[in-house]
């Protein structure tokens, strides 16, 4: 196949070749992503002398002609790439093109640098694992997760400076209180966060009941407010109600029906995280004798 389409080539470039020279033909493309580099300089020397050059098209492709047979060093070079070159001598004969003389140029990685720290729990000052810590500028943003003791670095970061922020379920996200400066070939250490755990929501139950006949009502709507905000729920047909996903704090607590007196708790109810707090019931006095 290699020949044919060497054969193929020197056919269609017949008209470009002058008597008695040859050329080689190949493609530079970009060593990690395999695309084509665009207008890459590719340079046939003899005797560490520039013998010809051309310069690949859109598809990487490059085709030098009218050297003299011999054998050749093809170098390739261009911009943000490091300069590279076939890995033996090329041999061009006579009135041929020596065709897929391939060259893989490595990209130029921009100096960078990093920041590193730990995140850790602002009470307990234990690790916090698999932590999210997100380092941008901008419009530049980047994300790193902590190792299981907490700790994480970034890499990759131009030089400049960056706005740091951490983050973790059940936890409050926190930012960096100043901007961090990040430099060439050196990490920026001790970023750490130590983050506040989000208070743990907690839950109030009890059960409403006729006050005349003791018997549990259903349908009773309760109110739990607080400063901030209420939360409702309805007794079952036990006359059971339950109110979760509370914050921490006190609440006023109070139950509605229709054809009963409305009643609120005599005293503000205190929830705790993590806590249901039991017993806050009611007993509904009826209105005009019905009862339920």
């Amino acid at each position: 196949m290699k020949k044919a389409l060497g054969l193929l080539i020197s056919i269609s470039c017949a008209g470009l070749l002058i008597a008695g020279t040859g050329g080689i033909s190949g493609r530079v493309t970009d060593l990690v992503t395999g695309n084509p580099v665009v207008n890459a300089i590719v340079v046939a020397c003899s005797d560490s002398t520039p013998a010809g050059r051309a310069q690949t098209d859109e598809q990487g492709n490059y085709l030098i002609t009218g050297l003299e047979p011999g054998r050749y060093r093809v170098i390739a070079h261009a911009r943000n790439y490091v300069t590279d070159h076939f890995p033996r001598p090329v041999v061009v004969q006579p009135e041929r093109i020596t065709p897929d003389i391939n060259i893989a140029l490595r990209p130029i990685e921009p100096r960078t640098g990093a920041v590193s720290g730990r995140v850790i729990d602002e009470i307990t000052r234990k690790p916090i694992p698999n932590a999210v810590v997100i380092i941008s500028n901008q419009g530049f943003r980047k994300r790193t997760r902590t190792d299981r003791h907490g700790y994480y670095i970034c890499r990759g970061l131009r030089a400049g400076i960056y706005q740091v922020a951490a983050k973790a379920p059940y936890y409050l996200p926190e930012n960096y209180n100043e901007p961090v400066e990040v430099r060439e070939n050196q990490v920026t250490e001790n970023i750490n966060f130590a983050l506040t755990p989000k208070p743990r929501k907690g839950g109030i139950t009890g059960q409403v009941v006729n006050s005349e006949t003791g018997y549990p009502i259903a349908g009773v709507l309760v109110i739990a407010r607080s400063e901030n905000r209420q939360q409702t729920a309805r007794t079952d047909g036990h006359g059971f109600y339950r109110i979760l996903g509370l914050d921490p704090g006190n609440y006023e607590v109070s139950a509605f029906k229709p054809h009963y007196q409305p009643e609120t708790y005599p005293e503000p109810v205190s929830v705790a995280p993590n806590e249901i707090t039991r017993g806050i019931d009611f007993r509904l006095h009826p209105l005009n004798r019905q009862k339920d």
